[in-house]
């Protein structure tokens, strides 16, 4: 059976929505990389490279203490409260199966196979020659 998948994993590539889903919670939570890593199942290279592009937006703020990296999410910024809805709500809302998401393949009326002429009617090839005789 294929995975059902939460609103937040439909609208966020996976990635970014694990990080999401474990930044924007309530009460906040202040995780460094590896953290995350054992959280979500992740890659250290997908999850660097959403931490990277979260702040850049200024999403997710961080600091380091010499041995860690820490991120948290960014109280202050403007879509932090809409954020943090949307991954309450993804939690509550029911998942979706694989097969609704997908296009269903459409049935098509087979063709039927250009079969060989019958031995009394062979092919004429002066049909395409400039010269007919």
């Amino acid at each position: 059976m294929k995975k059902q998948r939460s609103v937040l994993e439909i609208l966020f590539p996976p990635a970014r929505a694990e990080i999401l889903r474990s930044l924007f919670v309530r009460p906040p939570r202040v995780l460094y990389v590896r953290e995350l890593m054992r959280l979500s199942g992740l890659t250290l290279c997908a999850i660097q490279d959403e931490l990277r592009k979260l702040t850049a937006l200024q999403l997710v703020t961080s600091w380091s203490n010499r041995y860690h990296r820490f991120y948290r999410a960014s109280r202050s910024h403007q879509l932090f409260r809409h954020l943090l809805q949307i991954v309450e709500n993804s939690e509550q809302t029911p998942r979706l199966s694989h097969y609704a998401l997908h296009r269903q393949p459409t049935r098509r009326p087979k063709r039927k196979k250009a079969g060989a002429l019958p031995p009394d009617r062979p092919m004429r090839w002066d049909l395409f020659s400039k010269r007919r005789t």
